[in-house]
């Protein structure tokens, strides 16, 4: 996972590491899930895929169940005020995702993401069985 800025120290949330400028899928794992904010919504991806962006969907303008979804890219002007894409998420950024649905390809596109917070599935996992022991 490619996080452009330190894990959140914060000692209520030990299992998720706040990513304040990007996210690739080069280091994610299936089933780590990623929390998008933006401007006006709520976005929660859970990976399936990592080598082809692909995942569940579910928040904001696609609602509480989770859609099968591909990330296409992030899209982020540059100084020169000229678009660029971003293999991944990006704050700053507007995430482009394509759903399938009903035969047909619906397009997301969210506004801009103010935060992305990443929880491992693998800590997820550990906190179960931990909670379990005890």
């Amino acid at each position: 996972m490619h996080c452009e800025t330190s894990f959140d120290s914060d000692p209520r949330h030990p299992l998720h590491s706040e990513a304040g400028s990007a996210i690739t899928f080069a280091d994610v794992e299936v089933n780590d899930k990623v929390l998008i904010r933006t401007r006006n919504s709520e976005y929660r991806f859970e990976i399936a895929d990592p080598v082809n962006g692909k995942g569940l969907l579910s928040g904001g303008t696609v609602g509480e169940k989770p859609r099968e979804a591909i990330l296409i890219e992030s899209l982020i002007k540059s100084d020169s005020g000229r678009l660029r894409d971003f293999r991944g998420l990006k704050t700053g950024a507007r995430a482009l995702f394509y759903l399938s649905s009903n035969h047909r390809i619906e397009r997301v596109k969210t506004s801009n993401i103010s935060s992305l917070i990443l929880v491992k599935a693998a800590d997820r996992t550990s906190l179960i069985s931990s909670s379990r022991q005890a």
